[in-house]
């Protein structure tokens, strides 16, 4: 019989990281908007009902999305979210004339993101605090009322 000793290590929990950080995020961006929308991996919700665990069991992806990007990277959903506002901005352009009022409108509803959010400098200077600063919590900007 051979007896092996075993040390055992302790690790600590780093308990400077507020709680509100310590967790997994995803982010959605409707193709055709700018908002982007944060999803927490700890956001569980009750089922209504008990699962039947089959042996086929079939996995689908919620309604509507093919109508999201989705990434769980903030710098990408940043740039999903410009890239997606330019090319429905380009599409309502090329409508002429009868895109006019919804290009103007569209303008108005996105403004903080098209002109201050989601401008090259300001995604460089988000993604260089979340290199810096491991607590880092984006909020955007927005203009109070």
């Amino acid at each position: 019989m051979e007896t092996i000793d075993l040390e055992i290590e302790t690790i600590e929990l780093d308990t400077n990281i507020p709680e509100r950080y310590n967790y997994y995020r995803s982010y959605y961006v409707k193709k055709a908007d700018t908002n982007i929308i944060t999803v927490s991996a700890n956001d569980f919700k009750p089922l209504k009902h008990r699962p039947s665990i089959t042996a086929s069991a079939v996995y689908t992806l919620r309604p509507g999305s093919e109508d999201y990007y989705r990434t769980t990277n903030l710098i990408k959903a940043m740039e999903k979210a410009k890239a997606g506002a330019l090319l429905y901005i380009k599409g309502l352009i090329d409508m002429g004339p009868g895109g006019t009022a919804a290009l103007l409108q569209y303008r108005i509803d996105h403004y903080e993101d098209l002109h201050i959010n989601l401008v090259d400098a300001n995604i460089q200077l988000v993604e260089q605090r979340m290199i810096y600063d491991c607590s880092f919590k984006w909020i955007p900007y927005r203009i109070k009322n």
